[in-house]
């Protein structure tokens, strides 16, 4: 006859598979289940009752100090380019710093100690020319947005590349959506170019003044990657786009007004961070109009850049209320390149506004004319006399991706 006590310690575990009965071992494990959500509710409540007080805030923060969770990001990889800026990342922890030894660093920083003061210097100087021809805060960048030109593969029925240049509907909508973020947008289809490469459009855009040139780029009928490009000397980066949510999806969203939004740059802190960080900074004016309280909020995390636009209302003095308004999306680096793309040609500094190349008419007003001389002879400064050949700042690539603890931005 078998033996109807259970194996030793089975019960106490919340194991009772050896209970036959379905109904009651059910019933057990409920019971053990309710057991240990009190066992544990008795711990807190008396865990809560000895951190009041002056003495028990000191308890408390010993205990939070002491059961730190081990995560993906305070555990990445040592990057020697993290810049620890406060309130933005703890910095390595201190088994990757171990790794590395002191002597190679020390020797690395004496070598690189006269490059960095000209750098400096350099920087400098460029930022008091600047300052001494700034240009009005509040005025939202010239930004040009286009789509790509899809490929063959694609639409084989459609000869022509013009023919072909037509976006896709949920490509279209991407583009709405942009026009709505960034002040100062301003869309013009691939079909006007004429099958012409990015490196041209670049400087055709460059040379009518604009500040930006965005490229959303299409495959399969939907929005696939997103290249920025900083006129008119870059940089040209390439992300790949993932997670797109336009606002009408978004469940209780809210309506955007005309008002210029804030900007939030969220957790990044290598050299490659800060400069994707100015890149989106450039697409905003300096000054924001705080009384439309919209916000704009790049989120980087684990090399994933999360892009969120909210409306915020204070409730009171600690509390703040959102409402996001859209779209959504998520971007990666996959490239980042000094300059401008292939083909964009050498710039002899002059902005062209109207694109025919004549002199304005006195009928534009005198403040017109010299708003824009003001602004060509800033650009001419910092323009090259010929078109050089920039090399890749950054390429993704996928050894990259075998550590889940080595991130770059």
């Amino acid at each position: 006859m078998p033996s109807s006590q259970p194996p030793p310690g089975e019960g106490a575990s919340g194991n009772f598979s050896h209970i036959g009965n379905k109904f009651k071992r059910q019933e057990l494990y409920r019971k053990h289940r309710k057991d240990k959500r009190q066992e544990k509710l008795k711990k807190r409540v008396e865990q809560a009752r000895e951190e009041r007080g002056e003495e028990g805030k000191e308890k408390k923060r010993a205990r939070l100090a002491a059961n730190v969770p081990r995560t993906i990001e305070n555990t990445r990889d040592y990057n020697p380019t993290i810049i620890n800026a406060p309130n933005t990342h703890p910095g390595p922890g201190p088994s990757q710093v171990a790794s590395t030894s002191a002597a190679a660093i020390s020797s690395d920083d004496e070598k690189d100690e006269n490059a960095e003061e000209e750098e400096a210097a350099e920087a400098a100087e460029e930022e008091q020319e600047e300052q001494e021809e700034d240009e009005d805060p509040h005025a939202p960048p010239a930004i040009l947005i286009t789509t790509s030109l899809p490929s063959n593969s694609t639409s084989p029925h459609l000869a022509s590349a013009n023919s072909r240049s037509h976006p896709a509907e949920r490509v279209r909508d991407f583009v709405d959506q942009l026009l709505d973020v960034f002040p100062g947008a301003e869309y013009r289809p691939r079909a006007a170019a004429k099958g012409v490469g990015l490196g041209k459009i670049s400087g055709w855009a460059r040379k009518r003044g604009y500040d930006a040139l965005l490229v959303v780029g299409e495959d399969k009928k939907e929005p696939f990657s997103l290249t920025i490009i900083g006129l008119p000397l870059g940089p040209t980066a390439f992300f790949r786009l993932t997670s797109i949510s336009m606002g009408s999806e978004i469940y209780g969203r809210g309506h955007s007004t005309k008002h210029t939004p804030e900007l939030i740059l969220n957790n990044f802190t290598t050299t490659l961070g800060h400069r994707v960080g100015g890149l989106f900074q450039s697409l905003f004016p300096k000054v924001p109009e705080l009384q439309g309280r919209q916000v704009v909020t790049a989120h980087n995390q684990r090399d994933y850049i999360f892009f969120r636009r909210h409306r915020y209302m204070f409730k009171n003095e600690d509390k703040t209320k959102l409402q996001e308004i859209g779209p959504q999306f998520t971007i990666k680096l996959r490239s980042l390149k000094n300059g401008l793309p292939k083909g964009a040609g050498a710039w002899d500094g002059v902005i062209d506004f109207d694109g025919t190349g004549t002199a304005p008419s006195d009928e534009q007003g005198v403040e017109g004319v010299q708003g824009r001389m003001a602004l060509a002879n800033k650009k001419r400064k910092r323009a090259t006399a010929e078109e050089e050949v920039q090399g890749m700042e950054f390429e993704w690539k996928p050894k990259m991706g075998v550590s889940r603890r080595n991130f770059f931005l």
